[in-house]
């Protein structure tokens, strides 16, 4: 974002912006690209304004926009697949111990004031385990 101020191009930021004050902020600030995370882009959101050419998914995948309305309109939609691949690959492995562990029960429990011992002596942990992989793209 600095470097688009420096480049002198206008900038508007607001995470909270979905559905109708997406809309709104859109038909007043009449951008040329739109950049989203998670940000649902419906047909009206891409319809609300007539500037817009570029619609960015900050992410892999773009299930949040819109893409065929989008392109009958000639409006370009872009990702940025694999920008996360690191950080999934590493919430996998994490939760696969997680899961050994049993982290989350025994979580609950401690809540509870609870403490069984002898529940998570079964934990087999992953040396000398087998893990299989589907499939081999950026996360793989």
């Amino acid at each position: 974002m600095d470097e688009l101020k420096a480049a002198n191009l206008g900038l508007t930021y607001d995470k909270s912006l979905d559905g109708d004050s997406l809309k709104g902020a859109m038909e007043t600030e009449k951008p040329n690209v739109l950049v989203v995370r998670s940000t649902k882009v419906p047909a009206n959101i891409i319809d609300s304004n007539p500037n817009l050419q570029l619609v960015v998914r900050a992410g892999a995948g773009f299930d949040n926009i819109d893409f065929n309305h989008a392109a009958k309109n000639g409006v370009y939609v872009a990702n940025c697949p694999g920008k996360n691949a690191n950080a999934v690959a590493e919430l996998a492995i994490g939760l696969m111990l997680s899961i050994d562990r049993r982290t989350a029960e025994g979580n609950a429990l401690l809540k509870e004031g609870k403490w069984n011992k002898s529940m998570f002596a079964s934990c087999k942990g992953v040396r000398g385990r087998t893990l299989g992989l589907i499939g081999f793209g950026n996360i793989g």
